[in-house]
């Protein structure tokens, strides 16, 4: 997959067909609008290409509440989703407050036909553009009448009474419900992160733990609690389970997330490894005692085992 990373690289040797947004998540609905994009590039002989932004407009504009921006799919993530669905090629446009101010006309003219030599565009059904958002379908389709490309625009992709997009992802996340945002995504959820030095308090009660540091800050942490899980490491997958919480029983410490790996025994200080979620089990609850809390620990991986 190539990967320019300014307006400026831009060079995609053939005409293309495009897409514009900044699909967070690559989910389903996203996914339904990269077969057309593919579907179509295929039969005019163009390249496939998507248009992508960085950071992301809201961390820009300041659309957060003042809260940490929580991406289902940091740009590293969705670069490697999109290059494993077989898109041609990304380009990543920085955005910054001034581009912000780009008139939807301007964006379309200056970048994607004079630039990326756009013929075709595929949108979702909800997309919008340009300064304000003041870009939308009909406007995209008055431009493709003056300079000659098509527009094909993606209807809601549905699961059952669900339309499929990266806000319900967000919040079945946010509520531990981590099989229902798979079914969405059209995969599990998954956190990479570094492994660093803990207080061994896991490897006291019988269940050793690697402490993880997410490797974006920006990653969504989904909600507290227990979690059955796969952990990704070294070219390898193993059964475990996780704890993301404060630790109750031991005073409240800040957030941390922990994995305790099944039949794995190695050092793995200071490596990278990667969560999938495949089950929440349970809220995260104080103890009265130590004892208490491992006695449930053993319960809790009785019923990870079994998933």
């Amino acid at each position: 997959m190539k990967i320019f990373y300014s307006v400026d690289e831009i060079d995609p040797g053939q005409d293309t067909v495009l897409t514009v947004g900044s699909f967070d998540g690559v989910h389903r609905g996203h996914q339904r609008i990269l077969e057309e994009l593919e579907k179509q590039s295929r039969e005019c002989e163009c390249t496939d290409a998507l248009i992508t932004f960085h950071p992301h407009p809201k961390e820009v504009l300041g659309k957060t509440e003042g809260k940490p921006i929580e991406l289902l799919t940091p740009l590293d993530d969705k670069l490697e989703i999109l290059e494993k669905l077989g898109l041609s090629m990304v380009i990543i446009i920085p955005f910054t407050p001034e581009f912000s101010k780009t008139r939807y006309q301007d964006f379309v003219k200056n970048i994607l036909i004079d630039r990326a030599r756009m013929k075709k565009i595929v949108i979702g059904y909800d997309h919008s553009f340009g300064r304000n958002r003041e870009g939308h379908a009909q406007e995209l389709e008055q431009m493709g009448n003056k300079y000659g490309f098509s527009v094909t625009v993606i209807q809601p992709f549905h699961i059952g009474n669900e339309i499929v997009g990266s806000r319900k992802i967000r919040k079945f996340l946010k509520e531990g419900n981590v099989v229902e945002a798979a079914e969405l995504l059209g995969r599990r959820y998954s956190l990479s992160g570094h492994v660093v030095k803990g207080n061994n308090r896991g490897k006291i009660l019988g269940f050793p733990t690697a402490n993880i540091q997410p490797a974006y800050t920006s990653k969504l942490i989904p909600a507290r609690g227990v979690y059955a899980v796969d952990v990704l490491l070294d070219g390898k997958r193993y059964a475990g389970m996780m704890n993301i919480g404060n630790r109750p029983t031991f005073n409240f410490d800040p957030l941390t997330l922990e994995v305790h790996i099944f039949n794995f025994s190695g050092l793995i200080y200071d490596s990278n490894l990667r969560i999938e979620f495949k089950q929440f089990i349970r809220k995260e609850r104080k103890f009265s005692e130590p004892e208490d809390l491992k006695q449930q620990m053993i319960k809790d991986k009785e019923i990870c085992i079994k998933i």
